[in-house]
């Protein structure tokens, strides 16, 4: 799917995924984001799953009218389809999103793109190398199929919640910088930005995490926003999901 992005290539804008239904984290990003002044926005997927407030992280990404990719725990949430293939922890927030959001809720994630691009960048939740089988970019090998599925100068992808910078040059040599501060994006080559996640990091860090792109400057930075993660963890217990799941939140695991 290709946009109109006049704006959001001339302009900084804002990439965040994997909210996975924790609300008070993206309300904290969305805050940070407009605190900067920051108008544009991509969502890379995975608004749902796992955390207990599926609903009302759909509606509020939704008012932000921006660009959203599909993300696996999207997909799966939108169908009725077996989760045998998903481990128990994401199967239970799975079942949990599809019992709180409207028929008209899912079927809006059903239509979600896996792609999207501009005239600069490109937006995948997972990977550029097959989308739709949700491969996790770990290893060089996988960053490599990724960079040959790639067109643009510069992309960004979510998934596996680990924030991090890959710069392929004109020579094959990959590049591997950790998602953290303001990073300048390499001139020449490829380059690929995760950015996290809102909603359950993985990283060592609890604070949320997403990106800015100032196309200007020519630089990615990685911004960690503080959140009442107390306050998630008590609507994860609430709502009987897994424990794993609100304890994961308090050691960004």
């Amino acid at each position: 799917m290709h946009f109109d992005s006049k704006d959001v290539a001339a302009s900084t804008f804002a990439v965040f995924s994997d909210v996975h239904s924790n609300l008070e984290a993206l309300q904290a990003v969305l805050a940070d984001i407009a605190a900067q002044g920051i108008r544009h926005m991509v969502c890379l997927g995975d608004i749902v799953g796992y955390a207990a407030s599926p609903a009302q992280c759909l509606k509020r990404v939704r008012e932000l009218g921006c660009p959203v990719v599909m993300g696996n725990h999207d997909e799966a949430t939108a169908t009725d389809d077996d989760l045998h293939n998903m481990r128990e922890v994401a199967a239970e927030g799975i079942h949990f999103s599809r019992r709180k959001l409207t028929a008209a809720q899912r079927a809006w994630l059903a239509g979600l793109p896996l792609i999207i691009t501009d005239e600069h960048h490109e937006f995948v939740h997972a990977s550029l190398h097959a989308p739709a089988g949700w491969p996790y970019i770990m290893n060089e090998g996988a960053a490599m199929q990724h960079f040959a599925a790639q067109r643009r100068r510069l992309a960004f992808c979510g998934h596996t919640h680990m924030p991090l910078m890959c710069h392929l040059n004109g020579t094959g040599d990959l590049r591997l910088s950790r998602g953290q501060g303001r990073l300048p994006v390499a001139p020449g080559g490829k380059t690929f930005v995760n950015v996290g996640s809102v909603g359950q990091p993985r990283d060592g860090c609890p604070a949320a995490c997403y990106v800015v792109c100032d196309p200007k400057a020519d630089t990615v930075e990685f911004r960690r926003v503080e959140y009442d993660i107390a306050k998630a963890r008590s609507k994860i217990m609430r709502a009987k999901l897994p424990a794993f799941v609100a304890e994961r939140l308090s050691i960004g695991q």
